[in-house]
């Protein structure tokens, strides 16, 4: 065999050795990519499960997600996203330009959140309007609750002064004598008065003023209620405030009760200190004496109907100057229960000079 003829079988040889590895490299490259494939395809099968509860865990949310984009169009919106969305495109709102917190479009109220995304942003929009309509619900099944409780304070109000009517109108039909006959007659119709000033209570307490009247200077209110309430200038102080402005008729009524209540619970040499300051947007005025105060155990109930710690008390004036407050956008709270001295503060929104609302 010549040199060349040798050579050229090496070279064959180290050809086909050459294949040979290539083929099993390939094959192994095969192999791995299967196993690659098949490694893809779990991972993608995950990743879709993966998918498919976000999705679904996204639609059963009862909070609208929305992914913006950088350039605030939306790229994902859950159902209830979407939902709000076209509530939100039919009133001529566009939920990705809401600034954050309490929003209102047509009947719709809603809250909206956001999270910073690397991308944009994740708004989050709750629909507060069920809430409303849960709570109102809610205030109607109070108040029905609450009628069953009236109603027997009211029978039991009635009935006191309508059994000492009947005795005495009893005793009156049998009577001979003139001074008896009139002393009978005076006892029925202080017990009719009675009567007539329970229902007349309880009218108001029902139908409470809808809108406000005429605004006056708290230090013009205070002393309507003292000239009211019997109670001489020289035992009220007036501090703070007292050019801020209030509702002339309600603020004198529910200051000339709490008057009237502390005048009866600490006697004549009862002293009255009311303090008046703006807080923010709204009117404080703090009513305090120096009297024995509202016992703990009545404290938490002083301003249900029909609560009173007089004797004589029927219980309904501070029910009363509560929900007139409460029409007015204010409230009544009790500061210190158990203490001595009673201290009321009343909250109303602040009133502009001359401001009035007409009546609904």
């Amino acid at each position: 065999m010549t040199f060349a003829e040798h050579e050229l079988q090496a070279g064959f040889a180290a050809f086909i050795a050459a294949s040979q590895r290539l083929e099993q490299s390939y094959a192994e490259l095969k192999a791995r990519a299967q196993a690659v494939d098949l490694q893809l395809q779990a991972t993608n099968a995950t990743l879709a499960a993966t998918l498919r509860e976000r999705d679904a865990l996204f639609a059963a949310l009862p909070i609208g997600l929305l992914a913006l984009r950088g350039d605030a169009t939306v790229g994902f919106a859950n159902p209830e996203g979407e939902r709000l969305g076209a509530l939100a495109a039919a009133a001529g709102c566009d939920l990705a330009t809401l600034p954050v917190g309490e929003a209102t479009f047509g009947d719709t109220q809603v809250r909206m959140r956001t999270v910073d995304l690397p991308d944009g942003r994740l708004l989050l929009v709750e629909d507060r309007s069920r809430i409303r309509d849960l709570e109102q619900r809610v205030h109607r099944l109070d108040r029905l609750a609450g009628l069953s409780e009236l109603a027997l304070g009211v029978a039991h109000e009635i009935k006191n002064p309508l059994n000492g009517v009947l005795g005495f109108a009893a005793l009156l039909e049998r009577a001979r004598e003139p001074a008896t006959c009139q002393r009978y007659a005076g006892k029925i119709a202080q017990g009719l008065r009675q009567i007539d000033d329970i229902v007349k209570a309880m009218l108001a307490f029902a139908r409470p003023e809808r809108g406000r009247g005429r605004t006056a200077p708290i230090g013009e209110l205070v002393n309507a209620a003292a000239t009211a309430a019997n109670l001489p200038a020289t035992r009220l102080e007036l501090t703070g405030d007292g050019s801020l402005h209030g509702d002339h008729d309600a603020l004198t009524r529910v200051l000339t009760n709490l008057f009237t209540n502390a005048i009866e619970a600490g006697g004549d040499g009862i002293r009255v200190r009311v303090h008046a300051a703006a807080i923010g947007n709204r009117l404080e005025l703090t009513v305090s004496d120096d009297g024995p105060g509202v016992p703990a155990a009545l404290g938490h109930r002083v301003l249900e109907p029909f609560v009173s710690s007089k004797e004589r008390g029927g219980g309904l004036g501070l029910a009363l100057s509560a929900r007139v407050l409460a029409f007015l956008g204010g409230d009544l709270r009790l500061l210190n229960p158990g203490e001595r001295g009673a201290r009321f503060q009343i909250r109303l929104p602040l009133a502009s000079p001359g401001t009035a609302v007409a009546t609904a």
